[in-house]
């Protein structure tokens, strides 16, 4: 008889993903045409979870090389997007979704968002989500702040529109410009089974080095999780209609707010 486990088993398989006992992590195959047979003979260990966060993409330039290194070492991640950035370019956000990462929600035109109003931050959240919706047919768990910064009052605006706040715990760094080697350091001498580790799709010059960081991360034993896989657990409903969105600051997700940049 084919129990409901069985069939859930052989979706994961025909999905080309593979189910590791005991924990809530899924491993995607590595790419036989481009992994490295060094990785192929490091194996992670049970318990090691880590999930990075890739903020402020999907971008031309840089998130491609992130998804090739995740899909040589079999690993994902979670993408915390733009709503503009989805709009221009939707091959790479469908592409996030169809290797089997996460997405979240990044605000529409990454403000800072303690210099909006209320009824702007509504905004930058619900214009984003329904691009993503729009073009992934994905909605987010999760919506990732600017800065990684919300009061306790913007955490319960978070929750009534539908989402979860999406908090990091290990800073790469990587903004700050750093060395190869100094990248390299930061992230394997802090990182820590279960560890929200934070990067950028946005700053070229270290998402050319993050493949490396992978690799060494996983010849280490850790596995490469999204945060929904990291952290399981029942999806929020609906957005609230608790806080009705009285004016919009733009016509259409086509028309983004002006908005001062972070300095």
């Amino acid at each position: 008889m084919i129990t409901g486990k069985s069939l859930l088993a052989t979706a994961l398989v025909a999905l080309g993903y593979l189910a590791v006992p005991d924990v809530g992590c899924l491993a995607a195959r590595p790419d036989a045409s481009v992994q490295d047979p060094d990785l192929s003979q490091s194996g992670t260990e049970e318990g090691r979870e880590i999930a990075f966060v890739f903020e402020d993409g999907p971008l031309p330039h840089t998130t491609p090389i992130l998804l090739d290194a995740l899909k040589k070492l079999g690993m994902k991640a979670t993408f915390a997007v733009t709503g503009e950035n989805v709009e221009s370019n939707p091959g790479l956000a469908r592409r996030i979704v169809a290797e089997g990462h996460e997405l979240a929600n990044h605000t529409y035109s990454n403000p800072d968002l303690k210099r909006l109003d209320l009824q702007d931050i509504i905004w930058q959240m619900r214009v984003a989500g329904e691009a993503i919706t729009r073009v992934t047919g994905v909605k987010p768990r999760y919506f990732r702040s600017t800065n990684g910064e919300l009061s306790e009052s913007l955490r319960a605006l978070v929750e009534q529109e539908g989402y979860e706040v999406l908090d990091s715990t290990l800073d790469s760094g990587d903004w700050r410009n750093p060395s190869s080697e100094k990248l390299r350091q930061t992230v394997l001498t802090k990182v820590a089974p279960g560890s929200v580790v934070l990067a950028h799709d946005s700053f070229p010059k270290t998402v050319k080095e993050m493949p490396a960081v992978l690799e060494a991360l996983v010849k280490r034993g850790f596995r490469l999780c999204t945060v929904s896989e990291l952290h399981p657990g029942a999806l929020h409903e609906a957005p609230s209609a608790s806080l009705p969105l009285d004016s919009t600051p733009a016509e259409s997700p086509q028309a983004p707010l002006e908005v001062i940049q972070p300095r």
